[in-house]
């Protein structure tokens, strides 16, 4: 009776944990609705990014998320990354509303991307 108990306790906790809903900028962006599908693409124009909890994937290539902070609903990341921009890069996600985010890439002009559907 007791090991019933405590597996009833033990399932109440699990069930009553709120679950944590994605960040705002993980998804597939981009400028042009055209470029959401696949990952080619040599510059933000033609490539989509691709954000995930760990990685990014835009025109430069992939990076892994160092160190990262958050202000309100932006994130501001050291990105590090193989390939041609290897290195660290810095990388600023600013989202605004559902659909749209700005976001700057090593320091770059910040670009204007909508999620992709």
């Amino acid at each position: 009776m007791r090991k019933r108990w405590v597996l009833a306790v033990a399932i109440g906790m699990i069930a009553g944990t709120p679950v944590q809903a994605a960040e705002p900028w993980v998804g597939r962006w981009a400028i042009d609705p055209a470029t959401c599908v696949g990952f080619g693409g040599s510059t933000p124009a033609t490539a989509s990014l691709v954000v995930t909890d760990t990685s990014l994937w835009w025109f430069a290539g992939h990076c892994r998320i160092g160190k990262m902070y958050k202000l309100g609903h932006a994130a501001y990341i050291q990105a590090r990354c193989g390939g041609e921009g290897s290195g660290d890069v810095p990388v600023s996600l600013v989202p605004s509303g559902a659909d749209r985010m700005r976001v700057s890439w090593n320091r770059a002009k910040p670009e204007e991307l909508r999620r992709c559907k």
